[in-house]
């Protein structure tokens, strides 16, 4: 029997959830039951684009909808509730990072996901990066030799949290809507536990537009195999940028160096109806048209949401969660990240280095 999967939340990335899950239907993968959006109109939207059930009310569709797994798409701050209450139904998560914006909470997410037995796997899929791959492969066979040091820069257009989530961009900041994925990154690059922070931080340009939150966050991350990484992540930039998102890595070893610009594939883009040029990233998200299965979403943007649904199918063919241990971002290897992003906050708010 295919995995019964439910989506919570129909937003901006709700919806490429959407077509991706729709895309695993068509294709025979799983049952997409249902959909769970508080605002009635997107729901009303969403339930006749993707043809699914909708309920205002996620508790509902996961008492009366005999789910196997649920995809949790909402703002971040609302991932804590959703979470428990799938988990003590005994439904398999997905849910988008951050696990949570407290080390507590995620916790409580972690002990509820294990108490009932289920997979709590979240969304990291700067893990899927075919570069990011290629650099841990760099690491782990030694070719970098000893990791010293690294750079990470994540920075957003300022229409991310002016615009498009500006109802609820003061429960976040750079750091935890998209310093997040970094963070994870690098511990899962480097296989080692962080032990030291640093930050800084400014609020300047969002609080002068009536939106309390960070403009940037800079953190100097020490780790326990003795590397250092500083990490800078800001969603101010201007709307003339040529992308979204500017981002990349570069690692330094003793043997080696190693880097990943993400924002630049070598892909520039200019048209007569918009302004300025664009570089676009095929590789992080695409859709190519299949015969009898329509458009079907593709890149490591999707590959994370896929292989969630592959997990499920192992489970379904009696693989048990210990089988699956360690190979796919869990709750417990997200609240790695979480401290991290905690921590940046505090050493950020006290002025001082905070020990983990």
């Amino acid at each position: 029997m295919k995995p019964r999967v439910g989506i919570i939340g129909a937003g901006i990335y709700g919806t490429n959830m959407l077509k991706a899950y729709s895309a695993a239907h068509r294709m025979g993968k799983i049952e997409l039951v249902s959909l769970a959006e508080i605002n009635e109109d997107v729901l009303k939207e969403q339930e006749k684009r993707f043809n699914v059930k909708g309920y205002i009310d996620y508790k509902d569709m996961l008492d009366k909808e005999h789910l196997d797994a649920v995809a949790i798409v909402t703002p971040d701050h609302l991932h804590h509730e959703i979470t428990l209450e799938a988990a003590s139904r005994g439904v398999h998560i997905l849910v988008q990072k951050p696990l949570d914006t407290s080390t507590k909470g995620g916790q409580e997410m972690v002990d509820c996901a294990k108490k009932n037995n289920v997979m709590l796997y979240v969304d990291f899929h700067k893990r899927f990066d075919p570069g990011h791959i290629q650099l841990k492969n760099d690491i782990k066979s030694g070719k970098i030799g000893k990791v010293q040091y690294g750079y990470v820069w994540m920075e957003d257009k300022i229409v991310v949290p002016s615009v498009w989530f500006k109802k609820w961009a003061q429960y976040s900041s750079p750091a935890w809507f998209i310093g997040i994925h970094f963070y994870d990154l690098i511990y899962w690059l480097l296989e080692s536990e962080p032990k030291r922070i640093y930050a800084t931080a400014i609020k300047d340009k969002l609080l002068s537009m009536g939106i309390d939150t960070y403009d940037s966050v800079q953190a100097k991350i020490e780790f326990e195999n003795g590397a250092t990484f500083s990490v800078d992540a800001s969603w101010i930039l201007p709307e003339s940028f040529t992308a979204i998102v500017n981002q990349g890595i570069r690692v330094v070893g003793s043997k080696g160096v190693s880097e990943v610009d993400s924002e630049y594939r070598g892909i520039l883009r200019a048209f007569e109806d918009e302004k300025g040029t664009m570089t676009s990233n095929p590789y992080g998200n695409l859709e190519q048209e299949y015969p009898f299965y329509g458009l079907v979403p593709q890149g490591y943007t999707y590959e994370s949401m896929y292989y969630f649904l592959d997990l499920l199918l192992m489970l379904k063919q009696g693989y048990k969660l210990e089988d699956l241990q360690g190979s796919y971002p869990s709750g417990d290897e997200a609240l790695v990240s979480t401290k991290m992003c905690e921590a940046i906050h505090e050493s950020a708010k006290l002025g001082r280095p905070i020990d983990l």
